[in-house]
Order: structure tokens, then sequence, then C-alpha cells
């Protein structure tokens, strides 16, 4: 898939200024990560539901080998998590046992489905600090891979909305469109690949002038649903 860019590549791709929209809690898969949103009372400024959105493109910092990389990703789901639901009151595991079971949260909880695109080298140390949060001067993409990232993230890790210029970069670094992820997205995020897939070419519709290659993907996107499930006709 070839054709160039709308702008270059000398704009930062992320910044200390982006939105942290929350933090990594679990995994499913290698390339399939569930974030908890930020609420009121953990950050100054916590996200809204518009920023993360379906189809947001999301990253997460990590040093490896001492390269610093953005993991990125995309928001693919969301869940809502309220632990009083169902619940009576406290249950004891047994009649002569003191013990509470199960523990339960007391707040209720947005989580973030996201699916990994791949990764990106950074031109500087985003200077982490100890909670996972990046501070530190605006970076450029250095080198991107949109391969299966050999490496995971970790609980706790900072998700952050990823700019239109870092999702631009993210896909035209070399001066070429590229979505060579489309069809382990399309796996791994299962029954909303198709609806992702397509917000993403949407998006990239906006940032770039490869109309002709993104028609060609939303076709193939398209025909592929149709013919699974007979949707988005």
């Amino acid at each position: 898939m070839t054709q160039q860019p709308n702008a270059d590549d000398s704009t930062p791709a992320i910044a200390a200024s982006d939105t942290a929209l929350g933090s990594i809690v679990h995994s499913n898969t290698q390339m399939d990560y569930v974030a908890q949103a930020f609420r009121d009372g953990e950050r100054e400024d916590p996200p809204s539901r518009d920023e993360y959105e379906f189809g947001q493109p999301v990253y997460a910092t990590e040093t490896v080998r001492g390269t610093p990389h953005a993991v990125v990703g995309v928001v693919y789901d969301t869940r809502l998590v309220d632990p009083d639901q169902g619940r009576d009151g406290p249950r004891l595991s047994a009649p002569d046992q003191e013990m509470f079971v199960p523990g339960y949260v007391n707040e209720k909880q947005t989580m973030l489905g996201i699916a990994l695109l791949g990764t990106a080298e950074l031109d500087a140390d985003p200077h982490q600090h100890s909670n996972g949060e990046a501070d530190g001067d605006p970076q450029s993409f250095t080198a991107v891979s949109q391969s299966m990232p050999r490496w995971t993230l970790d609980i706790d890790d900072f998700v952050y909305a990823l700019s239109d210029d870092g999702f631009r970069q993210f896909h035209t670094h070399d001066g070429t469109l590229k979505l060579e992820y489309y069809e382990r997205l399309i796996a791994t995020a299962d029954q909303f690949g198709p609806e992702v897939a397509l917000a993403i070419v949407d998006r990239l519709r906006r940032l770039t002038d490869a109309d002709a290659v993104l028609d060609v993907v939303e076709k193939k996107v398209r025909w592929q649903s149709s013919e699974s499930r007979g949707v988005l006709r």
C-alpha cells in the first residue's frame, strides 16, 4: 500500500500534555489489554468519555534494552463494572470461618479494551516516573514497526491518547501508508474488528491524502464482514 501522506513527520508524535486515559490492569493476550479509565479524584483533569471513545488511538511508553518506545494501540471496547450489582451483602466462605470472600471494589469502573497495533522508537527518553507517567519534551517516532510486539506492557502502565500527528506518523513514517496490522487487529478485536478497522480508515482519511488505498481497505473490510456475518453492507 503506497501513497504519499499529506504532511511531513517533523511534528512531534507524543508530548507530556497528552491526555492520560487510564492504566493497564489486565491482559487477555499478547495483543489484547484492559485499562481502567481514570475517574474524578484520581487525576486533576480526568478524561471525558469522548477522549476514550471507540476507535481512539492510544499509546504507552516502555524502555526496551535502553531504547525508549511507544506502544501504539486502539480502543476497541468499553465495559462498565458495577461491583454492587447482584451483591446482597457480605458472604462467609463457610459457617465456621471469619473470612469474607470475595473482596469487593467499592467504586464503579470503566474498562477499556485495547488492541495493540505496533511500536515506534522515540527520539528521546520519555523520563517515566515510577508510577508509569511520562514527563518530558515532545518526541517524534524515529522508527515504526507494525509487527506484533515481542514484549508486553506492565500492570499500572499509563495509557495516553495518541494525537493525530502521532497516529499519522505511525502509519506513514517512511513516506507510504501502511496498515500491516490489519489481519491481526481483526482477530484481536473479534466481533468489533470490522468496526474498529473502519474507524481507523475514517481517521486516516482526515490525516492523509491516501484515499485510493483507504478505499481498497474499506472495501476489503466490508466484503469480509459481509461474508462472515452479513453486516456493514
